[in-house]
């Protein structure tokens, strides 16, 4: 039986188109091994719990019930949302919550198997294929949650929910921009601490919990804000209209690309080096 023969040798060169050819074998050669880990992985996470996979949602329910209870009880007055405020508080939790799983997520799954890492030689790559198992899992079950609600507020969406399809493109995004930052935030564990805390800053000039005002200081800030576009577009695919920041999905596209290659690169270059360091 023949063995596959790897020779590793100590270079600071290295050639783009190669390192990419690297990367995708790596994402085809350990696919079985991720899918292992993710099943593991979700398995151990709600053994043991009365509730469990119900606690990938009630993180979100609670957060929602808050606003809906001070909305409803007059603590807070908001502006009209076009939805049931039920509804579009929900859907805005859901989908920021995935948002903020995605940009902490590769990061918290490489630190979380460094016992492996250490002691077995596989394809690094199969800890991004794991991290996106594990979003995936949890995002098809908070969607499912937002439509039971849309059901029960008769929030019918129209054909332009096939627009929502591409709109995935930000949660990769998102999930490209965390392994691009990956090897720093294994390195450093600030970077990982201080994800949450931004996107917790950055949800308060978001429309998450209330719709965007028209004019005003908070109405400037979220015109330079890319989460505002992403919320307001993905809202109105959710419930049928239609996209209306056409220009801002093209450059997203763009960027997404360009990040995608450039996160593969790193993560495939650095990971021996993390690695090293974690040996010592």
């Amino acid at each position: 039986m023949s063995l596959d023969v790897k020779i590793y040798s100590d270079s600071n060169r290295y050639k783009l188109s190669a390192v990419l050819k690297q990367s995708v074998q790596g994402f085809r050669r350990s696919f079985y091994l991720a899918r292992q880990l993710a099943g593991r992985d979700i398995k151990a996470q709600y053994r043991q719990s009365v509730l469990g996979i119900l606690w990938a949602i009630v993180p979100v329910l609670m957060t929602s019930l808050v606003w809906i209870f001070l909305q409803s009880s007059g603590t807070i007055s908001l502006d009209s949302t076009g939805l049931p405020y039920p509804v579009f508080v929900l859907m805005g939790t859901s989908i920021w919550s995935v948002w903020t799983e995605c940009f902490t997520l590769p990061t918290i799954t490489v630190n979380a198997n460094k016992s492996i890492i250490t002691k077995i030689n596989f394809d690094k790559e199969a800890l991004i294929t794991l991290g996106f198992m594990k979003m995936g899992f949890n995002f098809l079950i908070k969607i499912s949650m937002v439509a039971v609600f849309m059901l029960l507020y008769r929030v019918t969406p129209g054909w332009s929910l096939l627009a929502f399809l591409p709109l995935l493109m930000l949660t990769i995004f998102s999930a490209l921009a965390s392994v691009f930052l990956a090897p720093i935030g294994i390195l450093y564990h600030d970077i990982g601490k201080a994800i949450p805390v931004v996107m917790q800053l950055l949800m308060y000039i978001s429309p998450v919990v209330y719709s965007s005002p028209r004019t005003g200081l908070m109405k400037n800030l979220m015109q330079w804000n890319p989460f505002y576009y992403m919320m307001d577009d993905l809202r109105h695919c959710l419930t049928g209209g239609a996209i209306e920041h056409g220009v801002f999905w093209i450059v997203l596209f763009l960027i997404t690309t360009l990040l995608l290659m450039l996160s593969l690169v790193v993560y495939r270059v650095s990971m021996p080096i993390i690695t090293e360091r974690m040996s010592a």
